[in-house]
């Protein structure tokens, strides 16, 4: 059973570490209020399709089911340089993308990436930093293809390099909360300033 969230990082001794997130109420407070002006930004998807930041939680299609996704931040604890080139201190960085409503036998086989972008530019933001130093701008979920392995075993997560680290390494790590039907993956090392984004791009491919 994987390891209940108290604010620290899980020990990756352990095959599935488990935590239960504190997570901010309402994403709405979370786009809204840091981000702003993002509500009326398109969210890029496959296949030149688009839908609209709502009022709340983002939702989307994926393998023919609806997704719903919610950024988690960091503490208000970071400095660093925002997208329009000002420099920032005391921002959330995107600790990591809960995933609700993701129906594994629809996307048995699948890898489905998800990346983050700004006004500023076209080139996805970096989301986290990864093994030798390399930074990550995209997560990709890795879907078994056997549609018999239950549904918090059939979720794993591609690294920076491409290679399928099963659920957890000590940068990344995916955690499906059996109550509600939701995976979140977190990152040890976040990059993304919240207050930034404003576009979520998803794409789901065959493995």
């Amino acid at each position: 059973m994987r390891k209940q969230d108290h604010g620290e990082y899980p020990e990756f001794g352990k095959r599935k570490p488990r935590r239960k997130f504190e997570l901010i109420v309402g994403l709405g407070l979370l786009i809204c209020g840091l981000i702003g002006a993002a509500l009326a930004q398109t969210i890029n998807l496959n296949s030149n399709s688009r839908v609209e930041f709502g009022q709340g939680i983002v939702t989307l299609k994926a393998c023919d089911s609806f997704v719903s996704l919610t950024l988690n931040p960091t503490s208000a604890t970071y400095s660093g340089t925002r997208a329009n080139g000002q420099p920032y201190v005391n921002l959330s960085h995107v600790r990591g993308i809960k995933f609700t409503g993701l129906n594994t036998n629809s996307c048995a086989g699948k890898r489905i990436k998800i990346q983050l972008f700004n006004n500023e530019t076209t080139t996805a933001m970096s989301l986290f930093s990864d093994t030798s130093s390399l930074i990550v701008d995209r997560i990709i979920l890795a879907i078994n293809s056997d549609k018999t392995v239950s549904r918090e075993d059939a979720v794993t997560l591609i690294n920076g390099k491409g290679q399928d680290i099963g659920y957890f390494d000590e940068y990344q790590y995916v955690d499906f909360d059996a109550n509600r039907a939701e995976y979140t993956v977190i990152f040890t090392y976040p990059l993304a300033p919240m207050a930034d984004v404003t576009r979520i791009g998803l794409e789901s491919t065959n493995a």
